[in-house]
């Protein structure tokens, strides 16, 4: 085809003429016909907040390889699409009138880089004002229809145990006839629709980025599989009851996320408060569920959530955060002024990107190294200056090889393991007047570039050092393997069998095996996560309130029922041991057996691809699974977890957090002292690559 006669796109209204970014856009106007007509459409500029009524698509591009096999004629010139947006405007088209839609492969320019990072800058209001949010899954398959019933089924069910839906004055079922629900619909869908079901959930959509914001953003959405739609929300409440079925516990799946989008959107939730409204809460917990998701250009994973995640809709909480999350009457008010300072500057700013860090600004024309190094700095340096970003460097190689820092997490590689998220305070300690920042970070400057931008230097002190390691714990099926890993752990370790308990006593006076099972569970994380796991098979994720449980920051349970649930569900695994000699899940008793598998499930989750260790000073600990004997075990100021690090000539390697059985050192009362000047170790900066 020749060069001219494709079609070029009328550019967008500079912005220098404007005050601010302005939001335009085209809209596609779809030309009527039918079955195998050609695709014929017109592209209108529009003010995005002033646009006519339109339908925005929300949908996945396909494999970057795959090659378009058909055009759209816009304005009598050609550009081709691919096969999936192919289907998906042949499903769209009236046969008798035209369609307004937005199409972001059609809409937006995507060989102008300066358009497409504009274009991303307020790509949440396009799916904002949309009239309502198409949700194109693709083509139908022989169970698609039987699979959507079961859905629809499934919602009215929540439907009617959530009470914020069902109507103010109703109060939820109890759980015996939240149980008997439960039994009576899965009597009366077979089981073939729940098998179509998760066949929906395996489409491509549930794991791309973009897809994310789309949905989050409206205010309607449906799910269109050629002619049959249902409403998207409701498509969504249905995906817990498949993990109840399939009694997996998997440390990538997207549900967590797709539940997360359904409990924000509940009124007045209490689970995820934020401030910001839009959002899904902060820049950190969502690359963190989306890091197993898709994008085709790698700079996505970040770019498109700046529209759903706090830092991103209001950059001034990234100037005002407070370790704890809470903010003081005072601090509002603070907030408050410094946003209403930067919307007045901005209206009179040519970039409209006053108080927004260079991070958060999208930017085509950068490597991806660089954006992810850049991103990684600010969530570093922003108020109060805690470490979290550090928790999720998880390596899949030796760490120093390739091109990343050792420091950076690579977000386009899937979890391996479960971050121990807001649990333990590690390098935490009580501030004074005169220190107002948690981490102590060098050459992290607030405007200007940083001297060596690949490098971060931190101060902490030595702890220990690895000694001795077990293989890695790899729980491919859920929890049933658990217990063979843990026994073959204690063996590697030790030397001897793990039954008959022989009463060896830990470096702090408690038995060794129980300070062992301590380890592997990540303590309270691993005790929580297996008896709310239990709670959530039980109802098949039904209940609101179990629901929650899920998502509760374990500072807010009681340690000392933890501790006894603790003491109680390893009990039920050694004498499971003692009695039958064997690892399996059941003693036929209902109570033993929940202690049981609460015990495995909260091993499976905590210890899932990491590696338990002891230290030369006797510490029993799980880390990262690329750690090795010699390796060293320090505390990083701001730090909630302690780190397994690698010593080089002049510098060191980060090589992940880990979990230390060690309660002066993990609660942060090592730290205090050190700090405040009263023993410990000696304080040292650390340089990492």
């Amino acid at each position: 085809m020749d060069q001219d006669e494709s079609y070029r796109y009328q550019p967008l209204p500079p912005v220098v003429e404007q005050n601010r970014p302005p939001p335009f856009t085209r809209l596609l106007l779809l030309k009527p016909g039918s079955a195998e007509d050609p695709f014929e459409a017109h592209l209108e500029l529009v003010h995005i907040e002033q646009a006519p009524p339109y339908e925005a698509l929300s949908y996945t591009w396909g494999k970057p390889t795959e090659q378009p096999r058909d055009y759209i004629w816009l304005d009598g010139h050609p550009l081709p699409i691919k096969p999936n947006l192919e289907d998906a405007l042949r499903s769209l088209r009236f046969p008798n009138q035209a369609r307004r839609l937005w199409v972001d492969a059609l809409c937006i320019d995507q060989s102008n880089l300066d358009e497409r990072a504009r274009q991303v800058q307020y790509m949440r209001l396009v799916y904002k004002h949309a009239a309502r949010v198409v949700v194109w899954l693709g083509l139908k398959t022989s169970g698609t229809h039987e699979a959507l019933q079961a859905a629809e089924r499934i919602a009215r069910l929540r439907e009617y145990t959530d009470p914020a839906r069902s109507g103010a004055d109703s109060a939820p079922p109890d759980s015996d006839t939240l149980q008997a629900l439960v039994s009576s619909m899965m009597e009366d869908i077979p089981e073939s629709a729940m098998t179509n079901l998760d066949e929906v959930f395996q489409r491509p959509y549930f794991t791309r980025c973009w897809c994310v914001q789309e949905v989050v953003a409206s205010s309607w959405a449906i799910a269109k599989i050629e002619d049959l739609e249902m409403s998207f929300f409701d498509l969504i409440a249905s995906s817990l009851f498949l993990v109840q079925l399939k009694q997996e516990v998997a440390v990538n799946a997207p549900w967590e996320l797709w539940n997360n989008i359904l409990m924000v959107r509940q009124p007045n939730h209490p689970v995820y408060h934020t401030e910001v409204q839009g959002s899904l809460g902060g820049f950190l917990h969502l690359l963190e569920l989306t890091r197993t998701f898709q994008a085709t250009d790698d700079r996505d994973r970040i770019f498109s959530l700046l529209g759903i995640c706090d830092e991103g809709i209001n950059p001034i909480l990234a100037l005002t955060a407070t370790a704890s999350g809470q903010v003081s009457w005072r601090g509002r008010l603070v907030r408050r002024g410094l946003k209403r300072i930067s919307d007045f500057i901005n209206e009179f700013h040519p970039q409209g990107t006053f108080g927004t860090p260079k991070a958060l600004m999208p930017d085509y024309k950068r490597e991806t190294v660089a954006v992810y190094c850049d991103l990684a700095r600010f969530l570093l340096r922003k108020t109060p200056r805690v470490l979290d970003v550090l928790d999720h460097v998880s390596h899949n190689e030796e760490p120093g090889t390739g091109e990343y820092p050792s420091w950076v997490p690579k977000w386009f590689e899937g979890r391996t393991c479960l971050v121990f998220r807001g649990v333990f305070f590690t390098g935490f300690y009580s501030k004074g007047r005169t220190d107002p920042y948690l981490a102590d970070l060098h050459d992290i400057p607030a405007v200007a570039a940083p001297m060596r931008p690949r490098v971060l230097s931190v101060d902490g002190y030595h702890v220990d050092v690895v000694d001795r390691m077990s293989d890695v714990f790899e729980f491919v099926s859920g929890s049933r393997l658990a217990g063979f890993a843990v026994i073959k752990a204690w063996f590697d370790l030790y030397g001897v069998p793990i039954n008959p308990r022989r009463g060896t006593l830990y470096r702090d006076g408690s038995l060794l095996d129980m300070a062992f099972c301590k380890a592997v569970l990540g303590s309270f994380f691993g005790a929580s996560i297996g008896s709310n796991y239990s709670s959530m098979m039980q109802y098949g994720g039904f209940s609101m309130a179990l629901d929650q449980s899920l998502f509760v920051s374990v500072e807010e349970i009681k340690q000392d029922t933890l501790v006894k649930d603790l003491s109680e569900n390893f009990l039920a695994f050694t004498t499971f041991l003692a009695e039958s000699g064997v690892v399996q899940e059941s003693f036929g008793e209902p109570e033993r057996d929940r202690k049981l598998v609460s015990f495995l499930v909260g091993v499976a989750v905590a210890a899932n691809h990491r590696r338990v260790f002891v230290t030369r000073d006797g510490r029993v600990g799980i880390g990262p699974k690329m750690m090795r004997p010699g390796d060293e075990v320090i505390v990083l100021f701001g730090g909630r977890m302690p780190f397994v690090v690698r010593r080089r000539e002049n510098h060191h390697l980060l090589v992940g957090s880990c979990y230390v059985n060690d309660d002066e050192l993990i609660w942060g009362k090592i730290t205090d002292n050190v700090k405040h000047n009263r023993g410990g170790p000696r304080t040292v900066t650390f340089e990492f690559h």
